[in-house]
């Protein structure tokens, strides 16, 4: 049997990116809505997982308390009622990500 002079043939993984390629990590968008109430309702565009208080502002109120109703839905209860005042989530809390490591893109604006 004759002995072959090829050599092996090293082909990189398709699986795997290019040079100077990443990984793409999609923002999550949050939408902040209100009742008229001291309650604050963040409804996320995609599930996250919450490790720990979302650091939101209300203008002159304190935060009370937080739940997590479910996996795309956050409620806060603030110090007193919110109507017309000015709210705040921050970009990339380090407390919510999705379930695929995207960052919350944040929103800011004043309930009605």
């Amino acid at each position: 049997m004759p002995v072959s002079s090829q050599q092996n043939v090293h082909r990189r993984d398709r699986r795997k990116l290019g040079k100077g390629q990443y990984p793409t990590s999609v923002s999550v968008p949050v939408a902040v809505t209100s009742t008229g109430t001291t309650n604050m309702t963040l409804t996320f565009g995609v599930p996250v997982v919450v490790d720990g208080v979302i650091g939101s502002t209300v203008a002159t109120r304190t935060l009370v308390s937080q739940t997590v109703v479910s996996p795309t839905v956050v409620t806060q209860v603030w110090s007193g009622n919110v109507t017309g005042l000015a709210f705040t989530v921050p970009a990339a809390p380090p407390t919510v990500r999705s379930y695929q490591g995207g960052m919350v893109s944040g929103s800011a604006g004043v309930f009605p």
